[in-house]
């Protein structure tokens, strides 16, 4: 079986990297500091700069245009992928097509990548601007579309059940949530569903 017919389509932030625990509070400290606020006054679940300084009142321009910079800054504490992340990808890479998807700034999404040497482990890698319409259901299309494989013949893992696992299972992927899911069980779970070269039988709904 030829390794491009099945692809795994992985989600960067609390998937491969610690977004949540690492990078998340040393961003909102520097969008607090250039704010002028108490950090607590943002909101910590905002994607676009918009919905993080949505409880800020009264911020002149020049201290908004200063935080969203600071948000949006490539400027990243040391960063290493999530522990077991580098093994699995090493584990599938030419068994099946590997794809990153991930939406938010590009500049810092593709420095967030760069810093932990991920990217030359994905055959595609796919930013969606966060202010950009549209969601990850479009991208999950558009690269079966480009890839000319049904969506039985995908997987998705990914953190986020009303995000990619949401859009993955509405295309007919396979949504594996992680960490529900060890990664060291998700080569396994992708040979049982005969989405890894040579191994497993047919995934049947």
């Amino acid at each position: 079986m030829d390794p491009h017919s099945s692809c795994v389509v992985f989600d960067l932030d609390d998937t491969l990297i610690d977004t949540r625990g690492l990078l998340l509070p040393a961003a909102l400290a520097g969008v607090a500091r250039a704010a002028g606020v108490p950090v607590a006054k943002l909101n910590a679940s905002g994607k676009r700069i918009e919905e993080v300084l949505a409880g800020v009142e009264d911020l002149t321009p020049v201290r908004w245009a200063a935080a969203a910079a600071a948000w949006r800054s490539d400027d990243l504490p040391p960063l290493q992928p999530l522990p077991g992340v580098r093994d699995l990808l090493a584990r599938l890479k030419g068994r099946t097509w590997l794809a990153l998807v991930t939406r938010g700034d590009p500049l810092r999404q593709r420095r967030k990548i760069e810093v932990t040497g991920l990217q030359p482990c994905f055959d595609a890698l796919v930013i969606r601007p966060v202010e950009a319409p549209g969601t990850k259901r479009d991208d999950l299309r558009a690269l079966l579309g480009r890839r000319g494989l049904p969506p039985d013949r995908c997987a998705v893992v990914g953190d986020d059940p009303e995000d990619e696992l949401l859009h993955a299972a509405a295309l007919g992927c396979l949504p594996i949530r992680v960490p529900n899911t060890p990664l060291d069980r998700i080569p396994e779970i992708l040979a049982r569903t005969g989405l890894l070269v040579g191994e497993g039988r047919p995934w049947n709904r």
